[in-house]
């Protein structure tokens, strides 16, 4: 078990370094996606998706009034005089569509036939005007017909995002009685609550038999989702009054559309306006009642234009006022449901897992190219999902989830080969060390052994053998290191520290083991002074600074213990002298001369130089040598801050 413990472990020393950058990756995503950075791509993905989506079979109880830019030539006049649009009523109410929309401001009279219109309005029950009241400027606001009662007007107000597309309605917002149209009517309370046209007729279409409970967000028995300032990808929206998300996926296809004048000339089939919501409104693009959507395959607008799948739709007002109530009578009456959206946190969610997807894909494959050949087939598996999802009516993040799972995956796929790179050349290097010297040096000191006879010096030979079997270890340890990336230091006989244990402990048992050692330095010592390395515990190491620190004090204890003779006192000392560690070796031996660089002196200043501190070597004032390493105090900033109060 233990076996099987440690190489999980350095496997995921070894992974650690592969995964983070990936982890960096997907942690860009999500801050981005928070930033609102993401908001367009993924409107512009949604109306991709949306314009895929199958057209609808069953047949809408919505029929578009068009009146069009040959309707207008027809007719000789702009705008439409209120005698035929009282025609126009007449004969449609005589075959009894569910409600009439008029999708025409008619505030003021467009003569002749004012009195015929009016009348239209008083005997005509069904009939639904249309009027704004959410711009701020009252004047900017259009009123309704004087003739019809509150509950027959809905507001046409939309609002379209930053990129100019349509793809929300307002069902219903309070408005103040300022605005209000009604302005002649006495208000008790500060404002009142408006509602669309889209909406009002819908409620006319049900024979007022549907409610709608705006507190709840209920239409009759169907349960509302309500647009948040973070529904779906939308960052911080403005989530004004009641909103919904108009759900293009399950609308690609066109209404049926009338012309005016196939009304005034009666030619149309009774079956298709019975029991339907009429939509009368301009379809005419010089009208500039007109939006613009990505989401749709097909409008009037582009039908008529010659120009049959633009990227980018004209979509007239009375439109967007037929797809709002068809989305609606659609949710009454076969109970599909709108748009939705996930909450926030299962969208990271599932964002977050699609990269970790990507890094484990860039793991387990090891090689970059089958990592891009399956980090694509992945990709299109995850659009494929989401657009089931819109199928069903679900809108699910793929472009931030898509981002995740590529970037992640092909950033720890190329570190992961880069590093399995590095591993294999420090591999060959090992390899080539260790035949160098096991052809030179270790081929001559097995010589030596040979030729020794069997009245030489025991201990001698001893010596030798040990010497021998430790250079092979001490490179079986490179190699399996230099395999596994594991963060150990290598004492001998052997032995071997985990630089992951705490500091001091690991300072203890180097001290420890090295003074166990036999060397002419340590055999007369009679007086020592035992260190305390506990203050260090305080001081963040990484890997890299334990080694530093295990090797200095090592080497400097070697140091005593080879060239030291007649150190009777051996002082290993761990202060702090203001903001700055001390780790001070002091002996009382005749050593070698302090000013000569070696290998060990420029190895401490290496050290020293990776601590942000320095080292010297000195004599003492009567006998012996001090060696210092020098460093700055870091103490974790929590620590301090508490330190100061």
């Amino acid at each position: 078990m233990q076996v099987l413990w440690r190489k999980f472990r350095q496997q995921a020393i070894l992974w650690r370094e592969v995964v983070l950058p990936g982890v960096l990756i997907v942690g860009f995503v999500v801050l981005a996606r928070l930033m609102g950075l993401l908001q367009v791509q993924e409107w512009m993905a949604l109306d991709s998706s949306s314009r895929l989506c199958p057209a609808v079979t069953s047949e809408s109880q919505v029929v578009i009034v068009g009146i069009d830019e040959a309707n207008l030539r027809a007719v000789g006049e702009f705008p439409v005089s209120d005698e035929k649009l009282a025609r126009v009523l007449t004969i449609l109410s005589e075959h009894h569509p569910s409600a009439i929309g008029l999708d025409l401001y008619r505030d003021a009279p467009v003569a002749p036939g004012r009195d015929l219109l009016v009348r239209a309005f008083q005997t005509i029950p069904n009939i639904v005007g249309v009027e704004t009241v959410l711009n701020s400027q009252d004047s900017m606001n259009m009123r309704p017909p004087a003739q019809l009662p509150p509950d027959r007007v809905g507001f046409t107000d939309v609002i379209v995002d930053n990129d100019g597309k349509l793809r929300r309605i307002i069902l219903s917002s309070p408005v103040a009685a300022s605005n209000s149209s009604q302005s002649n009517s006495s208000q008790s309370n500060s404002s009142q609550m408006k509602y669309s046209f889209a909406f009002r007729l819908v409620q006319r279409s049900l024979a007022a038999g549907i409610d709608f409970k705006s507190s709840t967000d209920r239409l009759d028995s169907i349960q509302l989702q309500r647009f948040q300032p973070n529904s779906g990808s939308y960052i911080q929206a403005n989530a004004s009054g009641n909103q919904r998300m108009l759900n293009f996926c399950a609308s690609q296809k066109l209404f049926r559309n009338l012309s005016i004048t196939d009304v005034l000339q009666r030619n149309f089939r009774p079956e298709w306006v019975r029991d339907r919501i009429l939509v009368i409104g301009m379809a005419a693009s010089s009208v500039k009642d007109i939006f613009f959507t990505s989401a749709l395959r097909e409008t009037l607008s582009s039908r008529t234009s010659g120009n049959p799948f633009p990227a980018t739709q004209l979509i007239y007002g009375a439109e967007v006022q037929a797809y709002g109530a068809d989305q609606l009578m659609r949710e009454v009456l076969e109970q599909r449901s709108a748009l939705r959206f996930w909450a926030d946190g299962w969208e990271y969610l599932w964002i977050i897992g699609w990269g970790c997807l990507g890094i484990a894909l860039g793991l387990v494959l090891q090689s970059p190219w089958k990592s891009l050949l399956n980090i694509v087939m992945a990709i299109a598996c995850l659009m494929i999902i989401c657009f089931l999802g819109l199928l069903m009516g679900w809108w699910i993040p793929v472009v931030p989830s898509g981002i995740a799972l590529g970037g992640a995956g092909l950033v720890t796929a190329f570190f992961d080969r880069d590093l399995r790179f590095e591993l294999v050349q420090r591999r060959k290097t090992i390899e080539r060390t260790y035949e160098s010297v096991h052809n030179g040096p270790l081929q001559h000191l097995a010589v030596i052994l040979r030729e020794l006879g069997e009245d030489s010096s025991l201990r001698l030979r001893q010596e030798l053998q040990s010497l021998n079997q430790e250079l092979r270890n001490i490179f079986e340890h490179m190699r399996e290191e230099a395999l596994t990336r594991s963060d150990r230091f290598y004492l001998n006989d052997n032995r071997i520290l985990d630089l992951q244990a705490p500091i001091a402990e690991l300072l203890y048992q180097v001290y420890d083991h090295t003074l166990k050692l036999e060397a002419p330095g340590f055999t007369e010592i009679q007086t020592y002074i035992p260190p305390d390395f506990d203050m260090l515990k305080t001081h963040h190491f990484n890997t890299e600074q334990k080694r530093g620190l295990c090797l200095f004090l090592q080497e400097a204890l070697w140091n005593v213990g080879k060239h030291a003779m007649g150190t009777t006192r051996l002082d290993v000392m761990c202060i702090a002298e203001g903001e700055t560690y001390v780790l001070r070796i002091t002996d009382n031996g005749l050593g070698s001369d302090s000013t000569h660089e070696g290998q060990g002196t420029r190895q401490a200043k290496a050290i020293a130089r990776e601590l942000g501190g320095y080292y010297r070597r000195y004599p003492n004032s009567l006998q012996g040598t001090s060696c210092e390493l020098m460093f700055p105090i870091k103490r974790n900033w929590l620590k301090r801050l508490y330190q100061t109060k």
